[in-house]
Formats: structure tokens, sequence, C-alpha cells
């Protein structure tokens, strides 16, 4: 799928806490633009998992926008919509990788899959393959461990041909060398990409952006 070479999600004065705690995040700056992976690190308890929900609508920030710009279509401000058009933007624009994929749990993990990347079952499978779980593919997705389910929700978050992708520590789900040769075609075809890792992360050799979560802020490295 060609995407719009305009598309980008644009973050400003992002906060988010959870009493009684500290703030998670602190006035968070971040853009992704169509073509481009930008890759935030960070070590556990940073706030990476928090950044991932918020720019996908699971969470309401305190402050701040994140802003996704879909071409010639305009804008849509997803920290001031309403739950309809969250729900719109997470069905057809943006490929997340949050949490685990909804899905009855009766159902193969190759279908749950395809559903909720709206693609074939074949395809589906040929994805688990990718990550070498292809013998899950009948499987209840309900019977799955945890870590499984996982990467059926990392599959379905890639083969969705979204113009946006937002994925928390895929890392941890795929191997390195295939997680980065199907995020660079993503990008080769113009999605704009957003992904957390760790300070080690496969990733950085295709990251157009790399900024580290420290404290609650992203301090963005120089090129």
């Amino acid at each position: 799928m060609t995407r719009p070479a305009s598309s980008e999600i644009r973050v400003t004065g992002l906060s988010k806490r959870f009493d009684p705690q500290p703030k998670v995040l602190d006035d968070v700056e971040l853009t992704a633009r169509g073509g481009g992976l930008a890759l935030i690190v960070g070590a556990p308890g940073s706030g990476k998992s928090t950044l991932a929900r918020c720019l996908t609508g699971v969470y309401r920030p305190d402050n701040g926008t994140v802003t996704y710009r879909l071409g010639s279509r305009g804008a849509v401000d997803l920290t001031a919509a309403d739950a309809r058009t969250v729900a719109w933007l997470r069905t057809h624009h943006i490929g997340s990788f949050d949490g685990l994929v909804a899905a009855p749990p009766r159902l193969p993990a190759a279908v749950a899959a395809a559903r909720a990347a709206r693609c074939s079952r074949s395809s589906a499978v040929a994805a688990l393959g990718r990550f070498h779980i292809a013998n899950l593919a009948s499987v209840p997705i309900g019977r799955l461990r945890v870590s499984d389910r996982l990467a059926v929700s990392l599959a379905a978050a890639l083969l969705s041909e979204r113009p946006f992708v937002v994925l928390d520590e895929p890392e941890r789900f795929a191997d390195g060398e295939g997680l980065t040769r199907w995020l660079r075609r993503l990008t080769d075809d113009g999605a704009a990409v957003v992904a957390t890792g760790s300070p080690g992360s496969p990733l950085h050799g295709i990251a157009t952006a790399t900024g580290e979560l420290r404290r609650g802020k992203i301090q963005w490295r120089k090129p």
C-alpha cells in the first residue's frame, strides 16, 4: 500500500501521571514523519509503554497534544477526540502494538491476527511464520502463553498496512533482523513509525530519529 508522504505524528507538551506517583511523562516532544522511524529508548520503568499508549489513544494525557496529520484528509488531535474518533483512527489509520490483540479466546491465533489486521488468514499465517510461531496458527488465542499472544499482536500490527505504526518494544517478541526488514519495508512505503525499545535496540540502524526517555523527558540525539 502506498501512503501519503505528508503523514505525520506530532506530539507537543505531552504529560502523564498516575497518582500518587510523580509524572511518568513530562512535556514530551516528538515528531514522526511518513517514511521515517522515530525510536525512543529507555530503561525499564522509564515510561515507554505509557508513551506508546498515549500515542494510540489507550491513555489520555493530562496535558499536551498528539496530532495525526492525514495528508489531504486534514489532521486529528487524538487527545481532544471523542471515543468514536479514537476508535476510527485505531481501526483505519494506526497499526498499534501496545497490548494484547482483542479477540474471543476460542478464535484461532491466525484468524485473530487476520481480523485485527484486516487481511487474509494465509497472510497472517505467513506473518506468524516470520516470527517462528506458525505452529500456533490454529491454536485458540486464549490458550497461548502471554508472550506468544503478544507476538500475534505484533504480527497483526505490522500486517495492518496503516499509514501510522506505533510499537511498544517490538524487539522483545521478534528477532531483530526480521523486524528490521519488515519495518524498513513499511517506512520505504511511506509509513510514519514510532517504536520504543531498549538502549541496545536492533532498530538503531534504521531509525531516522532517536531519543532517550529519562525522568519523563525525551532527549533527542543529533543525527
